[in-house]
């Protein structure tokens, strides 16, 4: 994997069929029940005094604060040097019209090598030591957090920030992979995050888990598009930049910056069939739903039968035996008193049930960003298509198999969610690889992964569902990714 320039170090989103730099967003909407401090008052060249400037000022004043008392734990005792180069706000709108940045922070240094590099964008530069902003509304931020929160503006330029510490401790000299830096930068801002939940940042409230849960949902919106090559790998996919933030919020900023970080193994990968390009990496609605349906490209089964193979191979390594589920259309299960359930699991004849109408509401329930290249607006666009979304929730039935079959578990409750959300990331981890030539198998596509990432924060805790059973988006992403990461045993 070739290494990249340094230059710029942004949290930016790219049109999708452009090669251009993605990057990173999410947020906290709170009902204050205590007053705010008064606005944060940091010089910012170009600074517009509107809202958006103003929400930035009270987020960098917050992030510097946390790595004030932070840095020293990860620079061998040293106190956190300033930013030299100074912050900018630019209007991309008017980057767009014109192509040019007027007044004073035209002099910003990457804005002054590449003008348009900011439009969509946020950045920390390390030619001049400086971070920067494109402050229009209708462009990548303000967008996202119209939709997704106000904890956009912290974990965004907590992210910046994070650059910055980078470029303190040295990290840029050693030429690592671009992807390692923007790891370990969502790393810092999952680590400012935890001081915001713990009620220590002073221009936020603490945000609930469903605040916290739309975070996490806005950030998948900056992931890395499937790359064409290896080569155009940068930021990750959404599970990589999630599981980043994840670490960060669980373990704090030493460990965002421990000499080990960088063995970080990542998921994001290209296309490697031209079916699969051209899909999208999607089969049909009715495709998921067909049990004897064969993978198009290695004449595999579809992912009813494979499931069964999972779990069948699982088992006999403990000597057990698990009987293959089978799956039915209906209007709810046929167990359960939930009247609102349209998806789950019945262990007294072993079935997972569906209604065709929710199936095809999971199938189509992914948000997809698109930029204007005319205009640098951004559109969130629900109800893509979305095949390992539908496929997480069959997934989820199998894991309740398993802890019925197997262990004699309930698959009530908080536990059995959880439970079978990690056996869904150990079974993701089994069949996410690229395809061979020797071997017939059902393989997880390049997209897989974030879709499956949006289910855990989404589909799965939906009354139309298995229900959230008292558990958050957060909880049920960590024990995916403990899955995919750890394996069977540690579920």
């Amino acid at each position: 994997m070739p290494k990249r320039s340094a230059r710029y170090r942004l949290v930016a989103v790219a049109a999708a069929f452009a090669a251009a730099l993605s990057g990173c967003g999410s947020i906290v909407d709170g009902k204050p029940t205590v007053a705010l401090p008064a606005n944060a008052n940091l010089t910012v060249i170009g600074d517009s005094h509107d809202s958006f400037d103003t929400s930035v000022k009270n987020a960098l004043s917050d992030v510097m604060t946390f790595w004030r008392s932070a840095y020293p734990s990860v620079s061998g005792g040293a106190a956190l040097p300033p930013i030299k180069g100074g912050l900018f706000s630019i209007d991309g709108a008017q980057v767009v019209q014109t192509g040019v940045v007027s007044g004073p922070a035209k002099h910003e240094g990457c804005v002054a090598e590449k003008p348009s590099f900011i439009v969509d964008n946020a950045a920390f530069c390390t030619l001049d030591d400086s971070i920067v902003w494109d402050r229009d509304y209708s462009h990548l931020i303000g967008a996202l957090t119209k939709r997704y929160g106000q904890l956009l503006f912290a974990l965004a330029f907590a992210h910046e920030f994070g650059h910055a510490i980078q470029y303190r401790l040295g990290i840029f000299d050693k030429n690592p992979l671009v992807i390692d830096t923007e790891s370990q930068a969502d790393c810092a801002a999952g680590a400012f995050l935890a001081s915001v939940l713990a009620g220590k940042a002073s221009h936020y409230v603490r945000p609930d888990a469903q605040q916290l849960d739309q975070a996490l949902l806005g950030y998948l919106q900056v992931r890395d598009s499937t790359p064409v090559s290896g080569a155009d790998i940068s930021h990750g996919d959404g599970f990589d930049r999630i599981s980043a933030i994840d670490d960060g919020l669980a373990h704090g900023a030493t460990f965002c910056f421990s000499d080990t970080y960088f063995n970080r193994k990542f998921t994001e990968r290209p296309f490697v069939t031209d079916s699969d390009y051209i899909s999208g990496g999607n089969e049909s609605l009715d495709q998921v739903l067909d049990p004897n349906n064969p993978n198009q490209d290695h004449n595999a089964g579809g992912l009813q039968p494979d499931l069964n193979r999972f779990w069948t191979a699982a088992a006999k390594r403990i000597n057990k035996t698990f009987v293959p589920v089978k799956i039915a259309e209906a209007a709810h299960p046929r167990c359960g008193a939930s009247a609102s359930s349209e998806f789950g699991y019945c262990p007294d004849d072993n079935t997972v049930y569906y209604s065709k109408s929710y199936a095809a509401a999971a199938y189509n329930s992914l948000t997809a960003r698109q930029i204007d290249p005319a205009t640098g607006d951004v559109a969130l666009n629900d109800n893509q298509p979305a095949d390992f979304a539908l496929g997480t929730l069959f997934a989820i039935g199998w894991g309740m198999a398993v802890r019925h079959q197997l262990f004699g578990r309930s698959i009530d409750g908080a536990d059995a969610l959880l439970s079978a959300s990690c056996y869904v990331g150990a079974y993701a981890k089994d069949i996410n690889h690229e395809p061979t030539t020797t071997t017939a198998e059902f393989l997880l596509s390049p997209p897989d992964l974030d879709e499956a990432t949006s289910a855990m924060l989404t589909l799965v805790g939906s009354d139309r569902s298995f229900g959230a059973r008292g558990t958050t988006g957060r909880q049920r992403i960590q024990s995916f990714v403990t899955g995919y990461n750890q394996g069977l045993s540690s579920c």
